[in-house]
């Protein structure tokens, strides 16, 4: 389910806290130690000593005591009174928002994703995100999906110029100016909107409130791929009376230490929804248990990696 798990994270605290995490997910005791990291770290080309290993298992553990702390009873790790040692809490026994932790925190590091898993996983990030947008709408609004692949039966389908032109329709948009060549021949994916949202206000007339929804896992693509809904790149060719919300969904822990933003001067005109968002309005709106299975989270607690 899992690989490459040898590979350490960049020098992120927000990163070293995944690594931990995931590692001890994936362990046959459900565990991983101080001791454990420094056996992966003096395997690496580089060859840490002790020193280094410690200084990073400092690093992602101050970072999961502080998950411990904001996350609360949504939190499914806890970390040994020494603070040598973090442990999965009994599977059997966890609760779903607890398992909806578990599938961010492996959404969020598709590094470690076979190449030929990985749509399913972005997939799955998608369906999570869906519901969750929705409970953030106004009564009346109509969401739908726009994702590449969404099967005869999707609002958007064909190419993407097509998908554009619908998607324009439903926002009152009257005049578009795409042309076929502004795109590459047969592309029918998403175009950096993922999910569409409207208020049709009760009338046929333009002027409506409208959101664009892009969803991504990579843990850098976001500081570009927040942007592809946007009003800046796509009003000049959907021109509308009021420029519609952008958001972009993504299963990181996007925080420093103090709770701000981690990159906050990467951030653009996005309403950015990260794991802490995600995880807190599922809760608020009561969507934990009506959000789409993730077996893969199944598949990876039942892996025994040391």
């Amino acid at each position: 389910m899992l690989n490459n798990l040898e590979s350490i994270p960049s020098n992120d605290e927000f990163l070293w806290a995944d690594f931990l995490e995931i590692r001890a997910m994936v362990h046959p005791d459900k565990a991983f130690s101080r001791g454990d990291l420094d056996s992966v770290m003096r395997a690496q080309p580089e060859e840490f000593n002790r020193e280094q290993s410690s200084a990073k298992w400092r690093f992602g553990t101050d970072f999961i005591r502080q998950r411990i702390n904001i996350f609360g009873d949504s939190y499914p790790f806890s970390l040994s009174e020494d603070g040598d040692t973090l442990t999965l809490e009994n599977y059997d026994d966890l609760e779903n928002i607890k398992k909806l932790y578990l599938s961010l925190l492996i959404c969020a590091n598709i590094k470690y994703i076979p190449q030929g898993t990985r749509p399913t996983i972005t997939r799955s990030f998608e369906m999570i995100s869906l519901p969750i947008f929705t409970s953030l709408m106004p009564r009346g609004y109509y969401v739908y999906p726009n994702w590449a692949g969404g099967g005869a039966n999707a609002r958007y389908t064909g190419l993407l110029i097509e998908k554009y032109q619908a998607i324009a329709k439903d926002i009152r948009c009257e005049t578009t100016t795409f042309k076929p060549r502004d795109f590459k021949p047969r592309d029918s994916g998403d175009g950096g909107i993922d999910i569409v949202a409207w208020h049709p206000f009760g009338d046929e007339r333009d002027a409506i409130p409208a959101a664009f929804v892009q969803c991504g896992c990579s843990k850098d693509e976001w500081r570009h791929k927040q942007l592809e809904p946007s009003y800046a790149k796509l009003g000049s060719k959907m021109p509308v009376t009021h420029p519609w919300a952008s958001y972009y969904f993504l299963p990181q822990d996007l925080r420093w230490m103090d709770g701000d933003w981690a990159y906050k001067a990467d951030i653009g005109g996005a309403i950015l929804v990260d794991r802490l968002r995600l995880i807190n309005l599922a809760r608020e709106n009561e969507l934990i248990d009506a959000l789409p299975p993730t077996p893969y989270v199944d598949d990876a607690v039942s892996m025994s990696y040391r």
